[in-house]
């Protein structure tokens, strides 16, 4: 019985963890490339969500980054990402 309790607590907590990382980074990610960004090449939100999505799933298969935090590769792949598939320019 304490090994469910302890389960159903982990199973709960680093989804909502992974949800406020995947927010704040999706907002670090505008903050550079949307409108008014360090590096503003216009992209939407909603742009930088597919993006992102395009990233956590090339991370998960390579295994080239472990997704946890903002790192500049990943900021780069994005921009990279949004360039190229939403015909964006700098």
């Amino acid at each position: 019985m304490c090994n469910e309790v302890f389960s159903m607590h982990l199973d709960k907590h680093p989804k909502v963890e992974l949800d406020w990382n995947m927010k704040e980074f999706k907002e670090y990610v505008y903050s550079h490339f949307g409108k008014g960004g360090i590096e503003d090449i216009g992209a939407t939100k909603e742009q930088i969500d597919l993006a992102t999505i395009k990233v956590i799933e090339y991370c998960l298969e390579s295994g080239e980054s472990d997704i946890q935090g903002v790192f500049s590769s990943d900021l780069n792949l994005i921009k990279d990402i949004l360039l190229k598939d939403f015909d964006l320019s700098c």
